[in-house]
């Protein structure tokens, strides 16, 4: 098991979708080979090897910018949620979530 199998790239956590690991078997962005694989975030942060877009030096970019602000309440909670990341760890965030 990943530690930070429930941390999405943009700050969802995947841990609280009820797909996740039950009705549709998601394995979240970082373990998904089907659900997830159109998702540009995913392939961008990918090819950065990076942890989390927090980690970008391009943070927010207009991809991203575009997505937390596109009107669906999960993709602003995951602007805050990448925010709190960014400011605390992966780690201690994921424990506050999984708290």
């Amino acid at each position: 098991m990943d530690k930070y199998e429930a941390l999405s790239f943009c700050g969802i956590y995947c841990g609280s979708c009820r797909n996740f690991k039950k009705n549709m078997g998601c394995a979240g962005c970082r373990g998904e080979a089907v659900l997830v694989d159109d998702c540009p975030t995913k392939a961008c942060a990918v090819a950065r090897g990076l942890l989390h877009c927090g980690l970008c030096g391009d943070f927010p970019c207009k991809m991203l910018a575009d997505f937390y602000h596109d009107g669906k309440p999960s993709h602003r909670a995951a602007l805050d949620a990448m925010e709190r990341i960014v400011q605390i760890g992966p780690e201690a965030w994921l424990a506050e979530q999984e708290g």
